[in-house]
């Protein structure tokens, strides 16, 4: 049998690893860990919707055009004419801290520039504290969670509008 440490210890590594489909069996036990990545796709493609949709309205799209343009059409050319979001999402799984020590500033806040070594967060699992960097050059549109928050292998954390 294994312990909740143990178990926590494998979902970390294989979390980490490029392995998709794990199975164990001692003969008293058996472990089977299968990733999801179809789970993920959606969180994704939902938030690279949101700040497109805010960018449309923002952008002064109107229910009917001038034009006689049809609303849906004018909200689609809206969003092909908006910039390509990036996503910086976890490394690893994790408890999402914005600042490095609590009562301290965040590393970043929206509307912040930042650069491919800029470390925008730390995660934290099992007392081990992982910097995560923006590998990207822009600006952030958008935090994706919480301060605090747990986040899962591949959350986005970070929306990006890249220079």
């Amino acid at each position: 049998m294994f312990t909740k440490q143990e178990l926590q210890d494998i979902i970390e590594l294989i979390g980490r690893s490029p392995v998709q489909k794990f199975k164990y069996s001692d003969g008293t036990a058996k472990l089977l860990i299968v990733k999801d990545n179809a789970a993920l796709s959606p969180k994704a493609d939902k938030r690279n919707s949101k700040p497109a949709a805010e960018h449309a309205g923002a952008a002064g799209a109107k229910p009917s055009e001038p034009d006689g343009e049809h609303p849906a059409v004018a909200e689609k050319n809206a969003e092909a004419d908006a910039p390509k979001l990036i996503e910086i999402v976890a490394p690893t799984i994790g408890t999402f801290y914005a600042a490095a020590e609590q009562g301290a500033a965040p590393y970043v806040q929206v509307g912040d520039k930042v650069t491919p070594e800029k470390v925008v967060c730390v995660l934290e699992a099992m007392k081990l504290f992982t910097e995560v960097s923006a590998k990207v050059s822009g600006e952030i549109v958008e935090i994706a969670v919480e301060n605090g928050q747990f986040v899962e292998y591949g959350q986005p954390l970070f929306i990006v509008k890249p220079e």
